[in-house]
C-alpha cells in the first residue's frame, strides 16, 4: 500500500499550517478552501499587543479587522453624555472585531485594548479590496460571511 502524500503538508512549515488551519475555523473564511487560505494569510498582518495595550480608540478612522489569534480583547464604550465607560464585550481566541472597517472608513464605536498579551491578525480595508480583483471566487465568500455575521448582530441589537 502506498501512503499518499499532502503536499500542501510538504510545502507549508508548521506555524504556517497551524495558522491556515486556524483560519479555517473563522466563520468569515468559512467556505473558503484551504489551499485558498493561503492567499488569506499573504494579506494578513500579524501583531502582538501586550496586556493594556489600547488596538484603537474610540473614534479613530476604522480601516483594519482584527483577528484574535491567542489572548482576549476588551471591548468598551464611553457614553458621550456622562462621560463613564464600561466594556462591553470581550473578545476570544477565534473571534473577530472590527469588522465595519473593511465597508467604510468611519470612526470606531468602541475602544479595544489587550487583557493579556494578544496576538491578532488584521485585514486592512485595502488588502480586501485587492483580493477581492485578484481572486474574485474568495472574495465574494468574503463578503457574504461578513453581510450575513453583520445582519445577525444588527438583529441581535434589535432583539435586545
Amino acid at each position: 500500500m502506498f501512503k499518499t502524500l499532502n503536499l500542501f503538508n510538504v510545502i507549508y512549515d508548521e506555524e504556517t499550517l497551524k495558522k491556515i488551519d486556524f483560519l479555517k475555523s473563522i466563520r468569515l473564511f468559512e467556505g473558503i478552501k484551504k489551499r485558498d487560505l493561503i492567499h488569506i494569510l499573504e494579506n494578513l498582518q500579524e501583531r502582538t499587543y501586550l496586556k493594556g495595550e489600547t488596538v484603537f480608540t474610540q473614534g479613530d478612522i476604522g480601516r483594519a479587522l482584527f483577528i484574535v489569534f491567542s489572548g482576549k480583547i476588551a471591548l468598551s464604550r464611553q457614553d458621550q453624555e456622562t462621560e463613564k465607560s464600561g466594556v462591553i464585550a470581550e473578545v476570544q481566541p477565534g473571534e473577530f472585531f472590527g469588522e465595519m472597517a473593511l465597508l467604510e472608513e468611519m470612526p470606531r464605536t468602541a475602544t479595544a485594548s489587550a487583557l493579556e498579551e494578544t496576538r491578532v491578525f488584521m485585514l486592512f480595508k485595502i488588502k480586501l479590496e485587492s483580493l477581492l480583483f485578484a481572486r474574485p471566487r474568495i472574495g465574494v465568500v468574503i463578503s457574504t460571511q461578513l453581510a450575513k455575521i453583520m445582519s445577525a448582530r444588527l438583529r441581535t441589537y434589535i432583539e435586545k
